[in-house]
This record gives structure tokens, C-alpha cells and sequence, in this order.
């Protein structure tokens, strides 16, 4: 968080926003837990995805100052244990200046970083010398991404939102997912998108990436999801009807991209009173901002050839190659 330089262990710094990071070490015993030591960070993290512990060495993502602030940029710090001090050893500074970050993702020798103002620059870094770290590629595009999952090492399978340029800046829209190709690291591509409803739609799974259920073993991808249409993404108007709610799944394959298998619904338990739409949802589920992205459906299991899918009033259970039907419902209200 924001400090003043000169207090206590930030004596001596300069820089707007610096973070601490403290090391413990865990034993198979309560007495055998400990602090070890500190270090100090420029910058916020944004989540537990921003930090990574790779061979004995900790990479931190961090964003100092906020888009689209002109002093906004972006940083990848490597720290070493030195004695109980954690001193960074490693950096690339000043990424994405006027941007800030949105998703972060580390898979051994590499970096992902993904940042946003008006567009989607996913860069790629290479780790392999946590004493040199450096960017290797960097692919702008409409919109950003909230959350990147590793669909296999050369490709990230990702979730976020799609965007309208306004010129300066640009309106969040509709659910976007997309896999990404960075077989090449200097050269990352994209190579499938899928774009689910208009400014307004919403899923569990774009804030919290536990409701993100990607199953490699069958190539599915299920997500809860609020889908909102009508609106004019353009001029920031949310779309007005909520055309489905529930749980959305998709074949996912690198081959072929997205194919929707087909849709679990769940509909709202809104209070009396709430106007309800002739497809049974409430439209005033339609008006989640960005950062506070929700839906119905929060969590789902793939088990054998079902699905279930969980909200805060009941468990339902769909096989899989039948999602619009569903084989059980259990009420968690009663």
C-alpha cells in the first residue's frame, strides 16, 4: 500500500507506492514455524498470481499508480533469500506505461502479464536468468483478460472482457475468452475467441478463479456466466435483458477453439417484486461492473459424464450430453 518514504524500513525510499513482502518457514511442528525475513517491493500485487517461487527464487508482479495516469507502469521484480533479507536481484521496470495490470501468470522459466487501458497487451518474459530477466513478445488486442490459465505449455486459455476503443480509453462489453499461442514466445498469437453477450454479462469465474473449471482429460470448459443483451457497448450502455443465467459449457481444444455444448440453467433467486423478463431471469442482474463480476452459478464438478453445478440455493446435476436437462435438483434452502 502507499507509504511514506522515511517511515521505518522505507527510510531511504523514494517511490510512490512500495509493497512488503515477509518469509516464514512452515514445520511438520507448530514451534518449528518462523519468520525468516523481509523485502521490499515497489508497487501493489494485484492477487496470489502475481507472486511465484521458482527455484529458490521469488518473482513479484507489481503495478505502481493507476490507469490512465501518466506515471502508471508496470514491474517484474526477482528477489533472493540473502540471510533473511530479501533482496531483488533481477528487474524489468516500466512496463505498459499509462496501463496497469489485469492478469498475471508464471509457468517456470516464463512470465505472462497482461495490462490495460484501451487495448490487451499480453506480454511474454523470459525468466530462465532470474538475474536478467527479460520481455520477450508482446501481442496488442481489443480488451483484456482477468484471469490466464495454462492450457498446456504453449498455450494460455483465458477469461476477461472485450472492449470498444473510444480513442483515449475504451468501454469494457461482453465476456471474453480466448487461447493464446506462445509456442513462439517472441511472436504470441491469438488463435480463437469467443465473446459471450454485451456490457452487462458476468461470471463467478472472471473475479474469482476458482469458479473457472477447465477438465483437460474431456477438453471441456465450464463457467458460470450472466449473459446480458440489447445496450450499446460503444457508448457504455449495459445491455438490459439478461437472456440466461446458469452454467455455460464449452468443448475447449486447441484445434478447434470454442464450441458450446450446451447450458445449465439457473435462475435467480431475486426478491418478490424484482422484474422478471419473459426468459425467467431478473434484468437486474444486468449492471455488474467489472472488478465485482458475479453470477448465479458460483462453483461446478465434471464427474464422469455429469456436471454439477452449484449456486447459493441448490445443486443441480446434467449429464453432459444432455446440458439443457436436468437428471437431479437439490435445494440447499430447506
Amino acid at each position: 500500500h502507499r507509504q511514506i518514504a522515511g517511515w521505518g524500513w522505507y527510510s531511504g525510499r523514494t517511490e510512490a507506492e512500495l509493497s512488503t513482502i515477509h518469509k516464514f518457514s512452515i514445520g511438520a511442528a507448530p514451534r518449528a514455524t518462523g519468520y525468516l525475513g523481509s523485502g521490499i517491493v515497489k508497487g501493489r500485487v494485484l492477487n496470489q498470481f502475481a507472486m511465484d517461487d521458482h527455484q529458490g527464487f521469488l518473482r513479484v508482479a507489481t503495478t505502481t499508480s493507476r490507469a490512465p495516469s501518466p506515471d502508471a507502469h508496470s514491474t517484474i521484480s526477482v528477489f533472493e533469500d540473502k540471510g533473511g533479507r530479501l533482496e531483488v536481484v533481477g528487474q524489468i521496470d516500466q512496463i505498459a506505461k499509462t496501463e496497469d495490470i489485469r492478469s498475471v501468470r508464471f509457468d517456470g522459466a516464463r512470465g505472462y502479464i497482461v495490462t490495460f487501458k484501451k487495448t490487451d497487451p499480453l506480454f511474454v518474459f523470459d525468466l530462465a536468468d532470474p538475474r536478467a530477466p527479460r520481455t520477450m513478445g508482446e501481442l496488442k488486442i481489443p480488451g483484456f483478460s482477468t484471469y490466464m490459465h495454462m492450457m498446456d505449455p504453449t498455450h494460455l486459455l483465458t477469461i476477461g472482457y472485450d472492449a470498444a476503443d473510444q480513442g483515449s480509453f475504451a468501454y469494457f462489453t461482453g465476456v471474453l475468452l480466448q487461447i493464446f499461442d506462445v509456442t513462439n514466445p517472441s511472436d504470441p498469437r491469438l488463435v480463437h475467441k469467443e465473446v459471450i453477450g454485451t456490457r452487462g454479462s458476468s461470471s463467478e469465474a472472471l473475479t474469482n478463479h476458482l469458479a473457472f473449471n477447465y477438465f483437460a482429460p474431456k477438453n471441456l470448459l465450464a463457467l458460470p456466466m450472466t449473459v446480458c443483451e440489447g445496450g450499446n457497448g460503444a457508448s457504455g450502455q449495459y445491455g438490459t435483458q439478461m437472456t440466461f443465467s446458469g452454467l455455460m459449457v464449452y468443448d475447449a481444444t486447441v484445434a478447434s477453439g470454442f464450441a458450446l455444448r450446451g447450458k445449465v440453467a439457473h435462475p435467480n433467486s431475486a426478491t418478490s417484486g424484482d422484474a422478471q423478463n419473459t426468459f425467467g431471469y431478473y434484468d437486474m442482474g444486468c449492471s455488474n461492473w467489472w472488478t465485482n463480476a458475479t453470477s448465479e452459478v458460483k462453483r461446478s464438478i465434471i464427474m464422469d459424464d455429469y456436471v454439477f453445478s452449484v449456486s447459493e440455493t441448490r445443486i443441480k446435476v446434467n449429464h453432459l450430453n444432455a446440458l439443457s436437462t436436468d437428471v437431479k435438483e437439490l435445494s440447499l434452502t430447506q
